[in-house]
């Protein structure tokens, strides 16, 4: 009998090490999260804070949110360009944090002067920067080194595995992205529209014909003026496909094309459907696999 309190008494303490020893690391959003997840491995688990088919640019934080935050042992975001609400809030974090564009810096008049421009000018009009990084994928491969530099630092005994976790999403990562661009390469001129502008970055990695997109704001309808310009698009460029997004109820995408010989196809910015353990590549695969389709 006291053998086998003894053994219980070893496995609860050996749980415990275990989770304690777990690494927690928080992403904003889901596509983040992926890539996060692939270089974590086992090591521990990664959780977005933004459900993944909410927009990062009208988000709310909530307390259960800032608690995650708090908890956090890395914060990885993309930047106040795409995550406004969260300059403030990461202050609040003991944990090092990420962030994936425009430097590292979070100062309050950073925030103020982000939130004049989205009521200003809806500050999904980037001004030429494009905050969606995780659409290219050798940005997000540069991330991958930065994330695991940063976990290496914190936790040198994983140093190991956390190598040979980056480098086998680097070569799955190069090896989804050379299938990509073979399956790709025959539809390199045909034109098509997305609904709202946050491929660009993927357009033109592989080089794609993108005419338009419809909105800079998913969240908020085209007007009648941009709806009859890409009316007149499709008819006199020979758009040969039109993408809306599961996020977005696409009734007036739907109606603009009705009775025009064109194609409807769906992309997805926020990997609202990916599978976590299926993984970065795989998302960038369902992409581009579902331009292909679309564009045959």
């Amino acid at each position: 009998m006291k053998k086998l309190a003894v053994l219980l008494l070893s496995l609860c303490m050996s749980a415990a090490v275990s989770a304690q020893s777990q690494i927690s690391i928080v992403t904003t959003i889901k596509p983040l999260q992926l890539i996060a997840s692939d270089l974590l491995g086992d090591l521990g688990s990664v959780e977005a804070l933004i459900p993944a088919g909410a927009s990062p640019h009208h988000y709310s934080m909530k307390p259960s949110d800032l608690r995650k935050l708090q908890q956090a042992d890395l914060a990885i975001w993309v930047g106040p360009e795409l995550e406004g609400f969260l300059v403030k809030s990461l202050k609040s974090t003991d944990a090092p944090v990420i962030q994936l564009m425009g430097g590292s810096e979070h100062k309050e008049d950073e925030h103020e002067h982000h939130e004049e421009e989205e009521h200003e000018a809806h500050h999904h009009d980037h001004g030429g920067e494009d905050p969606h990084v995780w659409m290219d994928p050798e940005l997000m491969l540069s991330a991958s080194i930065e994330i695991t530099e940063q976990l290496i630092e914190q936790f040198p005994d994983h140093k190991l595995q956390l190598q040979r976790n980056q480098e086998r999403f680097a070569s799955q990562l190069k090896q989804i992205d050379d299938e990509n661009r073979a399956l790709l390469q025959p539809y390199k001129q045909i034109g098509f529209i997305v609904f709202h502008d946050a491929f660009g970055r993927l357009i033109e990695h592989y080089g794609l014909n993108q005419q338009a997109y419809i909105t800079v704001d998913p969240a908020r309808a085209p007007g009648a003026r941009k709806l009859a310009q890409i009316q007149s698009l499709i008819v006199d460029s020979g758009v040969k496909c039109v993408f809306i997004e599961p996020q977005f109820e696409a009734a007036v995408v739907r109606r603009i094309v009705e009775g025009l010989p064109i194609r409807l196809g769906q992309l997805d910015p926020l990997a609202m459907d990916a599978q976590v353990d299926a993984g970065y590549a795989a998302y960038l695969q369902a992409l581009t696999r579902s331009i292909e389709h679309c564009l045959r």
